[in-house]
């Protein structure tokens, strides 16, 4: 039994997933750099995610193409200069969009839909901690690259980089 939430996301027609982790984005007072990105390209990665998360449920992508996609990720970010925590926590308020949207929209009547609801948020979870893993790999990965071709980094950019001090402790 697919739910029909988890038919909406699949199919790219849960338009209003995207809206939802937006506004996760823009309540966040810790997402200071995330939050100086546009609209239109925050909805952009959204929409991304949200098509690997549609090919996860439909068995088209592997965890090879999952977690390319993430590294790319954040590469990418990490070039534009926001830090890893900031990354990761946009990406968790993400997960917690699609499996709000998942109870939000499902009548649960029934024990098959109650189960299968469980079901589809464990695999929501499984496809975000994974993402969570492998863009924390891209964005170190970057970084040291960075390092590797001599880029001068300080220690106000690196703490720029990694806000929380979790990487740099004395």
């Amino acid at each position: 039994m697919l739910l029909r939430s988890l038919e909406a996301i699949i199919s790219g027609s849960a338009r209003e997933l995207g809206e939802r982790w937006l506004s996760k984005i823009k309540a966040a007072q810790n997402l200071k750099s995330f939050n100086s990105l546009s609209d239109s390209e925050l909805l952009s990665l959204h929409e991304e995610i949200v098509r690997k998360l549609g090919r996860w449920f439909e068995k088209e992508a592997d965890k090879n193409e999952i977690g390319a996609f993430f590294v790319m990720v954040g590469k990418e970010y990490c070039a534009l200069g926001i830090s890893v925590s900031e990354l990761t926590m946009a990406l968790s308020q993400d997960r917690k969009a699609v499996v709000e949207y998942l109870v939000a929209e499902e009548d649960l009547e029934g024990a098959h839909r109650i189960y299968a609801l469980m079901d589809a948020a464990d695999q929501v979870a499984d496809f975000f901690m994974l993402g969570s893993y492998y863009l924390t790999k891209g964005f170190l990965e970057e970084t040291f690259l960075r390092l590797r071709r001599g880029e001068k980094m300080s220690n106000e950019v690196l703490g720029k980089y990694f806000k929380d001090d979790f990487f740099f402790k004395d």
